[in-house]
């Protein structure tokens, strides 16, 4: 078993994560506070504030694989801390793609993620693309269910 000692470990951000950790939070006190109310009052996904995120650097595949990539784990905390600051529903909406791309990482062939990784996050101009599906064009839906009798449950295949 790993042991470390109290000097190794420690929740202290570093120099380099405060200085993300401000940047994140001037873009979140700048943009997404100030539209905060108005996107809520619509109840639509925020596209200006997340093309305006990936203009500058913090929605995108770079950003993201800086933050999954900290050896302390505290840099995805934070932004996301400092994003939820301005708002929680605009923080999502940013940082809900990650979920996706975790996903990918973990699971997907080196083939797998160079394809599929970049299309998460799209390019600036065609955001609401790469996010957005058809509720009716859904894998999901798509996919042939067979039929199982009450009270039964699929057969497992996994090894977990």
């Amino acid at each position: 078993m790993l042991s470390l000692s109290a000097e190794e470990f420690s929740l202290r951000p570093s120099d380099e994560q405060l200085e993300v950790v401000r940047w994140v939070h001037e873009f979140a006190e700048d943009v997404i506070r100030p539209a905060a109310h108005e996107w809520d009052e619509r109840e639509e996904t925020p596209w200006p504030i997340l093309e305006e995120a990936a203009k500058v650097g913090l929605y995108g595949l770079d950003f993201i694989a800086t933050a999954f990539l900290d050896k302390t784990g505290l840099l995805l905390a934070l932004s996301s801390e400092e994003l939820a600051w301005g708002d929680a529903g605009i923080a999502l909406a940013l940082m809900g793609t990650a979920l996706a791309v975790s996903a990918i990482y973990a699971n997907g062939t080196p083939q797998q993620q160079g394809e599929w990784l970049p299309q998460c996050y799209g390019t600036p101009g065609d955001l609401k693309l790469a996010a957005s599906r058809s509720p009716r064009r859904t894998r999901a839906r798509t996919c042939p269910r067979s039929r199982r009798p009450p009270g039964t449950t699929r057969p497992r295949t996994s090894g977990f």
